[in-house]
This record gives structure tokens, sequence and C-alpha cells, in this order.
């Protein structure tokens, strides 16, 4: 049976063959471009890596044997750190690049190879640069001790020359008394006496002190050879001569006649002896040999380090070479993929077009196209209004149905006509309709994108408005505590220097003098730190202590503070206390409210030239009870009313020629505001006149009053008792060294049995053993203080033993302090740590007390809290201060050079162990400017924010160069 296929049909089925060969021909071409691709990724992803990496390592190594001869020249500290820097720098970028290529899986072999090079050159040039650090060391004790020996040498060497001219002199007057005995005819006898007298001894005496000048000038000489010996034989026979010269130089010393002159040269010739003399290994020779053994070990180690950077150049070059081969590899059978998937797609693309051409003529040509042409005129025929064409009809496929169709067409074209015209006047209303709505929409849209536009501007505006407003804002903050910072810093030098003075001898009036001197620096002190709180108060972080003070005592800081400057301007200070308030204990924040008298008093003083100031104290009432009023009243500038309220504003002044004129930053009356408001007090100004506004202020503030109680006539100080605290068997858990030593003479000192650890993990192998309580030190590397305790927490409950634990640390916040607890620590003391506060938390760890916290005291920030320092002094003794001050020197040097390692190698953990480090060390020793800089440093590498870490390196040197200053001062003062 025939089957009759359509149009449809037909074309499908050729569609269906050419796309069968469009598909094949895809494939081939797809398949032969994927093995290019293929071969491509091999050398991009593998081979031009390994090549780049392979000429940096080349390049590196280049630069390391450069770097490494430069070690044997080496003859400053300064210069051996920068090259040791260097060096350090392009090792660990020589060991990254490496290891990389350990990755490559395609180059096991290399790979291997260039990571045991790189790895034996590490090793050769930290060898070198530990010796380079020896032989330094050797050098400069060498130098001062040959400095030493060749200054006493000169002395020595004056003294022969004044006893040669001594003895010159004798003989040239014996000789001439020869010539007087001939003259007055003496005997022959006196004549061969005095002869003899001449030859045997002023003679033989001249010779000797002659041989005297000639040693010391040969002994100098012999020493000035010694550094420049390069051979231990050499630096032997200098030593035999040197040995030598000393026992005849002393032997004609000894003979000399003058006893003032020959114990002279005695003394200078035993320091010459003390640094040759071969009783000890650190004599000037010793030191040589030491210097001439190390600088052979070095020579023989740069040899070493040539042949490995050698060796390490060619086979990195080898490596080179392989990524090259591979490269070229994979080109050469890319080339061929290329050509084959080429000639595929050419015959594929042939295939296909003669299929194409054969379907077109035979089928589409013929039948399709003779067709559609005549059913095209039809249908022309027709669109022009003739319907009495006649077309011809073949076939019974969709054509022949169209034919058919068109027939139907045209017998309906005639009832079409009629319709189109009522259908055109429908249309036209459609479209007016259809135009009016379009212009309707297009206006209400502009309408929309216009507002849009708008609210967007606005909410632009608003944003940046509010952002430049907490920029300003932190920028403010900022700015007050550094300049807080940067002023107490040398207030705190004054208020030690005045301490100084009072362990001089002072009479009387010096000694008042100087307690006001000093009473008036710590309440400035004190306020001065209050300008930190503005920060806090800005925050909302304020916080207000009460304590029992009395209220004399603020007058008398007063007057301390200002009658001077009054007194030196010309000013009346009058300050008026109410009755009612003397011998009166109050309960608040003595400090703010100095603070806040201060600033007002130092406002009416700058503003007041001529007339008096006064100060009120006395109790008002306000609706929620009794409070405390404090008056400024002054005869100077007045103050408009409507400025009054805006004067309490930051950063805002009278007007602009207010700060011109008198100078000020408009924040003095704004941070009292914030001080009063955080006492639950009120301030406000008004005129000292009513009738009169320019005549003068009166500035007031008013604090809740809360009396203690009545101040007894006669106040008795009673010592508090030493607290008396069992022996204990205590496990010390700190990685840093000098908090090791201090707190561990803490523990000796009061008889406890210490055993200390280095880190968690020793910490956790000694758990097993029987403690009475464990300080455990929280920032620690590989293991912190929390995971530590945890360990060990789960030993003790595997054995049913149950020690405390205590935490140590520098982070002091609160939240910290019991997050620490919540971890399971049983207590807490702050660092730095203090005896008294440590004897307090083991007695109450004695006493069963739980959750025990002791915080470091709060005060001023000094460059070294000379307090701490002489506690730790009486407890550890002289030598173990002295031990840590040297042990801090040598890791201020280390820990900065480490540092700046990290940072250019941006390892912000490295970074901040060192920092955790350098931090406890400082803290140890009162250190603490140095200690809070150093923190700030731990927390910005914990963050990892490269910006703030280089502002804080770029004051970090000088820092610890003042520091260390400082605290050599202490121990010249303190430590013999």
């Amino acid at each position: 049976m025939a089957v009759n296929l359509g149009i449809g049909s037909k074309l499908l089925l050729a569609m269906i063959l050419t796309i069968s060969l469009l598909v094949i021909a895809a494939a081939t071409g797809w398949l032969g471009y994927e093995r290019v691709a293929s071969k491509q990724n091999s050398v991009i992803d593998d081979a031009i890596p390994a090549i780049i990496a392979a000429h940096r390592l080349t390049e590196i190594n280049a630069s390391l044997a450069t770097a490494a001869p430069a070690l044997l020249g080496v003859s400053s500290e300064p210069e051996r750190i920068k090259i040791t820097n260097t060096i350090g720098f392009q090792l660990q970028q020589l060991n990254d690049l490496a290891s990389w290529y350990g990755g490559a899986a395609n180059y096991p072999f290399e790979s291997l190879v260039l990571k045991t090079t790189s790895e034996r050159i590490n090793t050769n040039l930290v060898q070198q640069m530990s010796l380079v650090k020896r032989r330094l060391a050797y050098m400069q004790n060498a130098a001062a001790q040959h400095r030493k020996a060749q200054h006493a040498m000169g002395m020595i060497h004056n003294i022969s020359t004044s006893l040669v001219a001594n003895a010159n002199t004798m003989t040239s007057a014996v000789a001439s008394s020869l010539y007087d005995l001939a003259d007055a005819n003496a005997g022959e006898g006196a004549l061969y006496d005095a002869f003899d007298r001449l030859i045997e001894v002023d003679l033989d005496h001249m010779d000797r002190m002659y041989e005297l000048r000639q040693r010391a000038a040969s002994l100098t000489v012999l020493l000035d050879q010694l550094p420049e010996e390069a051979s231990l034989k050499g630096v032997y026979q200098l030593e035999v001569k040197v040995g030598d010269n000393m026992v005849i130089l002393e032997r004609r010393i000894k003979e000399v006649n003058d006893p003032g002159r020959r114990q002279q040269a005695l003394d200078w010739l035993a320091i010459v002896e003390a640094t040759v003399s071969s009783s000890t290994s650190d004599n000037l020779f010793g030191l040589q040999r030491r210097s001439i053994h190390v600088h052979k070990q070095l020579v023989l180690l740069n040899e070493v380090s040539t042949q490995l950077n050698r060796a390490f150049k060619e086979q990195a070059d080898t490596a080179s070479s392989a990524a090259g081969a591979t490269v070229q590899t994979a080109t050469e059978e890319a080339r061929t993929a290329v050509a084959s998937g080429r000639d595929l797609l050419l015959l594929a693309c042939l295939v296909l077009a003669t299929v194409a051409i054969g379907v077109f003529w035979f089928y589409v040509k013929r039948n399709l196209f003779q067709r559609l042409t005549q059913l095209n005129f039809a249908f022309l025929a027709v669109a022009q209004g003739n319907l009495d064409y006649t077309l011809r009809i073949r076939g019974d496929d969709e054509l022949g149905r169209l034919a058919k169709t068109v027939q139907v067409f045209k017998e309906n074209a005639r009832a079409r006509q009629q319709l189109e015209q009522q259908q055109e006047g429908v249309e036209r209303r459609l479209r007016n309709y259809q135009s009016e709505l379009e212009q309707e929409i297009q206006l209400r849209t502009s309408e929309l994108q216009d507002v849009n536009i708008e609210l967007q501007a606005t909410a632009e505006k608003h944003a940046l408005a509010r952002t430049e407003a907490e920029r300003a804002n932190m920028a403010k903050t900022a700015f007050l505590a550094t300049m807080s910072h940067e002023v107490r810093t040398p207030l705190s030098g004054v208020l030690g220097t005045l301490r100084l003075l009072q362990k001089t001898h002072l009479n009387e009036q010096q000694a008042k003098y100087i307690d006001l001197s000093q009473a008036a620096a710590e309440a400035l002190l004190g306020i001065l730190n209050g300008i930190l709180d503005y920060a806090k108060v800005e925050a909302g972080e304020m916080q207000v202590e009460h304590h029992a003070f009395p209220i004399e005592d603020v007058v008398s800081n007063m007057i301390a503070l200002m009658s001077g400057a009054a007194t030196e301007k010309g000013l009346q200070l009058d300050i008026h206390l109410d009755p009612q308030l003397k011998q009166v204990s109050l309960l608040g924040d003595q400090g703010k409210i100095q603070q806040v008298l201060f600033n007002l008093l130092g406002n009416a003083m700058k503003f007041t030239s001529v007339g008096y100031i006064q100060l009120h104290i006395s109790l008002a009432t306000r609706d929620a009870g009794e409070c405390l009023r404090f008056e400024v009243v002054d005869t100077g500038l007045g103050i408009p009313s409507h400025m009054q309220e805006t004067l309490f504003q930051p950063f805002t002044q009278y007007d602009a020629s207010t700060s011109r004129r008198y100078g000020g930053t408009g924040l003095g009356l704004s941070i009292c505001k914030r001080l009063v408001e955080t006492m639950d007090g009120e301030i406000g100004i008004s005129h000292r006149l009513d009738a009169d506004p320019k005549q003068g202020a009166k500035v007031w503030f008013e604090v809740p009053y809360w009396p203690d109680t009545v101040l007894p006539q006669v106040p008795e100080v009673v010592p508090s008792a030493r607290l008396a605290v069992p022996k204990l068997q205590v496990l010390l858990v700190e990685d840093n060294e000098i908090g090791r030593i201090v707190v561990e003479g803490y523990l000796r000192h009061e008889g406890h049995v210490v055993t200390l650890a280095k880190d968690g993990f020793e910490a956790v192998a000694l758990a097993e053993q029987t403690f009475d309580v464990i300080l455990m030190d929280i920032s620690m590397p590989g293991m912190d203080g929390v995971e530590t305790t945890l360990r060990i927490h789960q030993i003790h409950q595997r054995l049913g033993m149950q020690v405390p634990i205590i935490a140590m640390s520098a982070h002091i916040f609160p939240q910290e302090v019991e997050s620490y607890l919540d971890a399971g620590l049983d207590g807490f003391v702050g660092k730095p740590i203090e005896p008294d506060r440590l004897n307090e938390l083991l007695l109450g760890v004695c006493q069963a007390q739980e959750k025990l916290v002791s915080m470091p005291k709060i005060s001023a920030i000094h460059l070294v809290n000379e307090k701490l320092l002489n506690d730790d002094l009486s407890v550890l003794g002289e030598t173990c201060m002295q031990d840590m001050v040297s042990l801090f020197d040598q890791a201020c040097i280390d820990n900065l050079a480490a540092i700046k390692v990290a940072r250019l190698a941006q390892d912000w953990v490295k970074l901040s162990e060192l920092a955790h480090n350098f931090k406890n060390a400082s803290g140890s020793l009162g250190l603490e400017t140095l200690h809070q800089l150093v923190n700030q440093l731990e927390n910005q590498a914990k963050h990892g924010q490269p910006t703030s870490i280089d502002l804080i390196l770029e004051d970090l040197p000088s820092l610890i160069k003042n520091s260390q200053k400082a605290l050599n001062n202490w121990r010249a003062a303190h430590l013999n």
C-alpha cells in the first residue's frame, strides 16, 4: 500500500537527513577541537605556571646567592638585622614557591629535588645567620676590651716617657759632677767611685727606663695587630709575644724608683693583664680565636651555600626545561589534532553540500516552487480585485488543498468587501481611543518617574548626611582621646619628678610647695584622664564611681590648681563653702566633680581680665530632694541669653573671634554637661547681674547630695594586716618567659611550691599530678587557656580530682571575664598581676570561695609603673630583676624584627602571637603605655587590619626606645 506523503513529511525527511549530516560534521569538528583544547589547558594550567615558578625560583636563588656572601662582611648589629631580614623574607618566598612546585602532579621528581635543595639552603642560611650573630658578639666584646687595654697602655707609655726624661736628667747631672771633681783636684779614688756609680747605677737605670718605654710601645703595637690577625697561629704567636713583653714590662716597672709612679704603672698593667690573661677564655686572644673559628665555619657554610645555590639553579633550569618540553609536545599534538579535525570537517561539509543540492533540485525546485508560483499569481489576482482568475488544481497535498481554499476565498471576497468598510470605521474610532490612552499613560509615567527621582535623591542626601555625621562623631571622639593621651604622658613625668623631689632633703617651705604641686598635678592628671571619658559618654558607657570623700578636699584641690594662675593674672579667687558642709563626708564621684570645676574655673579665668572669680558650694533643694550646688561667678565677658544653651554643644564658642583671641576647641562646657548629666545632675548659665548681661557670668551645676557620715576630728590610719595564706602546690601555666618569672617569684616569696608549664600541652601532661591550685594564662599559642582548662577538667573527672583553675589575662573587660568563668574557670586575676591581689585570690581559693575575680587597679598611664617594679624588687630580688630587664632588652630587638617580618609576609596569626607575647612581657615590667599599644596591635592582627597595623608600627619603635630608656633609668636608680 502506497503512502501519500504530504509536503511537510517530505520536507521533514529532507531536514532530518540534512541535520544528521550537520550533526556528524559538528561532532567531528568538536572532537578535533576538544583535543586541541585539552592540550592547551595542559600548557596553560601546568606547563606555563611551572616555567614561571622555575624562573622565579631562579631569581630568588640568585638573590640569596648574592645576599649570603654579605654575611661574611657584617660588622655591625643594624647591618646584620637588615641582611637577616632580607634573607629571611627571600627564604620564605623560596620555600613557598618550592612547596607550590611540590603540588604539581606532572613534575614529581623535579618538585622533590627542588624542595629538598630549598630546605638545605634554608638550613644553611639559618646556621650562617646564627654564626654571624655570635661573631658580632665576640667582636664587640673584644673591641671593648681592646679599647680598655689600649687606654691602659697609653697611660703606661706616658709614665715611662716621664721616667726616661728623669733618668736622662739624673745621668747628665752625675756626668757634670765628674768635671767638678776634676776641677776641685779630688783624689783619684773619688773620681773612680763617681765614674763607677755613673756606669753601674745611673746609666743602667736609664737603660732600664728606655727598655720600659720600648716594651710599652711594643706591647701597644702587638695589641693593635691582634684585631687584624686572621689565623690561629698568628694569634698564638701574638699571645706569646705579648706574654713575654708583659713579664719584662712588669719587671721594669717594679724597678722604678718613684713609688707613686711605680704603683700607678702597676695598676694600669693589671688592667692590661685582665684583658690578655689566659686564665679566662673571654680574654682578647680567646675572643679573637673564637671569632676566627666562627669565621672559618662561616666560610665553609658559605661555600656550601654557593654549591647549593648552583645546584638549585641547575635543578630549576632542569624543571624549566621539562616544562618547556611539555609545552612543545603539547603544541605538536595540538597542531596534529587541528589538521586531522580540519580534514574530517572538510569531508563532512562536502557530503552535506552534495545532499542539500540534490534535495533542493529534485524536490523543492521542480515540485514546490512551480506550484507556489501559480498560487502566488492567483493570490495577486484576487488581491487586485480580479475574482474571475482561474487556478488549476493538482495533487492532493497541502498545496492542492490550498488551491481549493483560494476558490472559496474568491467566493467570500465580495462579502468581505462590504464588511471592510464597516470595519474601517470601527477601527478608526478604536485607534483614536488607543492614542488618547497612550498619551495619558505616558503623562502618568513621566510624573511617577520624576517623583521617584526626587525621592531617590532625597534618600541619598539623607544617607550621605548620616554617614558624614557618624564619621565626624568618630573623628571627634578619636581626637579627644588622642589629645588626652598626648598631654597625660608629659604630666606623668612631672608627677614622677615631684615624687623624686619628695625623697630629697627639703625644708618645710619646700616640702609644702612640693605637696601643693603634687596635689595639683595629680588632680590635673585625673581631669585629663576624664577627657577619655568623653568617648564613653558618647557611647553611653560612662560609669560613675561612688566613694566617700570630704568636700573640703575638693576646695583645697581647686585652690592648689587655680590660685597660682589667678595670682599671675591679677585676679581675686574666693571659694565659699557652706558651713553645713564642713567636716562632712559625701558619697559621689570626686574626680568628675573636680573635672567640671576645673573646666568652669578655667573658663572664668580665661575670659576675665580684671576683677574676681568666686566659687560657691552650698546645699540646695530640687524636686528629687537635696542636692549639692556649685556656682562659679566671674566679672569677665557676659554671655547673651540666646547663646547660653548653644555653648553646651560640642565645638561651639561665643563667636569666631573667641577661638582666635582666647584659644580652645569649644569642648569644655560640652564635657561638663555630659559629666554632670552622667552624675544625674543639671548644669546651666545665667547673668551675674540681670540688669547688665555684659558684666560677668554665673555658671552653676547641681548633683545629688548623699551624705555619708561626719568626719572624726582626729582620723586614725590603721594598716591592714597581711593575709595569711597556707603553703600551696601551684601549677603555673604561662607562655611568656618574663611573666612566668614574675609570678613564680611572687609565689615562691610566699613559700608556695611552684611547678612551671610553658604552654597548654605541658599543662595537660602535668594534670595528673597533685596540685592545690592552677594559674592558667588565657592567650597561648597552639592551645589557649580555655581549651587547656577543658582538657584538664576531663582528666580530673576521670581521676576523681577537683583542683581550682584561675585564669590570668590582660583582657579585663567584663564580658571577657564572664566568658572565662562560663567556660569553666574558677577565678580570674587581671594582668599586670600585683602580689597583694594574687595573695588575696589564693586565700579565697583556700576558703573555697567560688568564681573569684581580681582586676588590676585603674590608674593614670605612665611609661613605667614604678610601684609595680618596686613591689617586684622587694619580692624577687635585685639579681632576678636585673635578669628580667636584660632579657626584655633583647626581647625588644627580637620581637620588633619578628613583627616586621610577619607584617611583610602578612602572617596575621604569627603577628598576633608575637604581639601577645610582647604585650605580656611589657606588662610584667610595668610598661603600661607599651602594653596598651601592643595590645592594640594584637587585636588588629587578629582581625587582619593592615592599615591599622601599619599605623601602630609607625609609633612602636620610638615607644619601645622611650620605654627602654625609662626602664633603664629605674634600674640605675634602684639596682646596683
